[in-house]
């Protein structure tokens, strides 16, 4: 009887199972290449005259103007949820902002609180995820950001339903940059926002695996945001 030769076969197993799980990482990547996933932080500038959908260059766009038109419709969508669980909150939101505007935003914190503490809380021009077109902040029908804890909670657990993230939830500096701001709300749609929560992945970071943190101390080291997330699906 002439036995059977499975040395072949047994080689080339483990080099399928690495080319499925090359497959299989590639497609992740593809995937993390949706443009809803733009990651701008202190280390992922913007160009200073992105403003994709056309928003004021002047304000803070309180009526939408400005942001992508799914954003905000599901803002729209989640304020009245929020509404009817009895959170005081105004439909107006501070929204796109351009580089000129967060510019001077940003200057007079600087002067009210110096530059090392501004920096905890308020973003550079360029730096600015509200000038994604992606991201506002609600506010509350006083006209003050909301800081209540319940709040809060219903946000992380009820968020991702309309394709939302806080996207600097309290205790992750490390990774955001920035202190907690659970009133700044950010889109990356359903599909994303929901493997976030399921999987609890806490920041945007760390689902698209791009650095985050403080700014660098050389500007020339920094990545332009729109280079980086092209560079995911390489």
């Amino acid at each position: 009887m002439i036995k059977k030769d499975n040395t072949s076969s047994k080689v080339n197993a483990p080099r399928q199972e690495v080319k499925k799980r090359k497959i299989k990482n590639s497609s992740k990547k593809n995937e993390l290449n949706s443009p809803l996933l733009l990651v701008v932080n202190k280390k992922h500038p913007l160009p200073s005259d992105y403003n994709p959908y056309h928003g004021d260059v002047s304000g803070n766009n309180s009526n939408g103007t400005g942001l992508k038109p799914e954003v905000n419709e599901a803002k729209k969508k989640m304020i009245t949820a929020m509404r009817q669980k009895g959170f005081p909150i105004s439909d107006n939101v501070s929204g796109y902002r351009s580089y000129e505007y967060q510019k001077s935003l940003y200057d007079n914190y600087v002067q009210e609180s110096g530059q090392q503490q501004a920096d905890t809380f308020s973003a550079r021009p360029g730096y600015s995820d509200h000038q994604t077109s992606l991201a506002f902040d609600l506010l509350g029908t006083n006209g003050q950001l909301p800081t209540d804890d319940n709040m809060y909670s219903w946000l992380q657990n009820n968020a991702y339903k309309y394709g939302f993230i806080i996207r600097f939830p309290r205790g992750e500096t490390k990774s955001t940059g920035y202190i907690g701001e659970e009133w700044h709300i950010r889109y990356i749609g359903v599909k994303f926002a929901t493997e976030m929560h399921d999987k609890k992945i806490t920041t945007l970071e760390k689902l698209t695996h791009i650095s985050g943190g403080d700014y660098n101390s050389n500007k020339n080291d920094d990545i332009q945001a729109l280079s980086e997330q092209k560079k995911i699906s390489n």
